[in-house]
């Protein structure tokens, strides 16, 4: 932003224009760019940084504490100060609006009945022409600039961001992720302030523009960069959202049998000869799944199951895969490894078993390779089944002992609350309780048949686990 040549306190010393400071005189020296008249509930939401709000009281509300936040809230929006006009629509001015306004050096001007508006805002117009000029060559650049919003989108936003001297990045709302940003500046500092708009065409895109104190883009050349932008985001979603139906077609093929065409377009060439392997994830975290992994690019098919969101990926990017779906806060179960994608039906059914079985305490959970069996074959299967299911809970500590005595005898009594709680000596408020205890340390819930399962195979698995080694 060029410098701008006018200050409030131009604009107070300006006998003609009839204004004189009330409150906040230690910012007199904040500039101002341009001067808007605005009588909505939420001024601050329609002026950008270093504007002058001009009102006869109608925004203005009547009580202290709200006088109080209006200014707040002006300040810091960035505005150079309000001019109110002496109009009988203007409520009484609190002590909370005045203090206020001294404490954050934000000019509040009181402008007399017989000087219109217009006359403040010709002569801001007037002194800042030369910027206005520089603002309208900068938009001219701009919209060259924006010939590389198809085919290189990277070197516009470089270039906006060299022109404009901010930090630009475009976020994806429902999963946190960026989906377009410029190079990080040379001279990026902590002090910069951020300010995040909506894009025109996807809401649940935001633009996030890091910009120094003191030169604060203007809401005129905000506005094109926005439209900009959006074009080159646009033209990215649709990118994204071609590859994302793509690999869903390509994964319902795979997994009725059929080995699509161009399917290392995705998962990259030769990328499965070291094996696949299946992923599962609860169906109601299926779109922001999709969506992120199509806006990172992932190589993976992607796509709803039968009774899960599935993800079918190459073995070697297994720890890429789970790292990306703990940062985006998705829960996932994998399969084992398998060769052929003829089998990929199989990985898929062996992901969704891992997932039901697993825990809800934990975030990834990966098949061990034990048998799935009414009773287990070795002490070795019995000691993988034990620790898999109950976790802590098969520790030697009396806590543990106490809630795993409590967990096997419910079991024992085939979950009957009475004779459970006569066995143990225990009132049912106390069961209930260890019950619930039980839960939070395993993630499982012996009210869930895929839970209680599980636990009944580490109950018949214990006495196995429980013997001592032989010498």
């Amino acid at each position: 932003m060029d410098k701008p040549v006018l200050t409030v306190n131009d604009l107070v010393t300006t006998q003609s224009l009839g204004t004189k400071v009330l409150a906040g005189a230690a910012g007199l020296g904040r500039e101002v760019l341009w001067a808007h008249s605005c009588e909505l509930s939420d001024p601050h939401k329609w002026l950008a940084p270093h504007e002058l709000l001009m009102t006869v009281g109608l925004c203005v509300p009547a009580s202290g504490g709200e006088q109080r936040e209006f200014i707040a809230e002006l300040d810091r929006a960035g505005l150079a100060g309000i001019a109110l006009g002496d109009h009988s629509s203007l409520p009484s001015l609190t002590s909370d609006l005045l203090d206020e306004a001294d404490a954050r050096a934000f000019p509040v001007l009181l402008t007399n009945s017989t000087t219109p508006f217009a006359a403040i805002g010709r002569t801001i117009a007037a002194a800042t022409a030369t910027t206005q000029t520089m603002q309208v060559l900068k938009l001219s650049k701009l919209y060259q600039l924006a010939t590389y919003a198809r085919d290189n989108p990277i070197r516009m936003m470089d270039d906006l961001q060299t022109l404009f001297q901010v930090r630009l990045s475009v976020m994806d709302t429902q999963t946190g992720l960026v989906i377009l940003e410029g190079p990080t500046l040379a001279d990026t500092s902590t002090s910069m302030r951020s300010r995040l708009y909506s894009l025109p065409g996807d809401t649940e895109t935001k633009l996030r523009v890091f910009e120094h104190p003191g030169e604060e883009l203007s809401s005129f050349l905000l506005i094109h960069i926005l439209q900009v932008i959006d074009m080159a985001v646009n033209q990215r979603l649709r990118f994204i959202r071609r590859r994302s139906e793509r690999g869903a077609a390509m994964l319902s093929s795979v997994l009725d049998e059929h080995l699509p065409d161009g399917i290392e377009s995705i998962l990259g060439a030769g990328a499965i000869s070291g094996g696949f392997q299946c992923v599962a994830i609860a169906t109601e975290d299926g779109p922001t799944a999709l969506r992120g992994v199509s806006i990172a690019a992932l190589p993976v098919l992607a796509g709803f199951g039968r009774s899960s969101f599935l993800l079918l990926m190459p073995e070697q990017r297994h720890d890429e895969v789970r790292s990306f779906l703990n940062k985006i806060g998705i829960r996932a179960a994998a399969s084992s490894t398998y060769v052929d994608l003829r089998d990929a039906k199989y990985a898929a059914e062996e992901a969704l078993r891992v997932f039901s079985s697993a825990g809800t305490n934990k975030q990834w959970d990966d098949f061990a390779g034990v048998p799935i069996s009414l009773l287990t074959r070795s002490r070795k299967e019995a000691c993988a089944i034990v620790e898999q299911v109950l976790g802590s809970l098969a520790g030697a500590d009396a806590k543990s002992s106490t809630l795993r005595d409590t967990l096997f005898t419910f079991i024992s009594n085939d979950r009957r609350w009475n004779e459970t709680s006569a066995a143990l000596g225990i009132h049912r408020q106390t069961l209930s309780y260890r019950l619930a205890k039980i839960k939070d340390i395993t993630g499982r819930d012996v009210g869930s048949s895929a839970d209680l399962s599980a636990f009944w195979l580490a109950f018949q698995a214990w006495p196995s686990y429980s013997e001592p080694l032989l010498g």
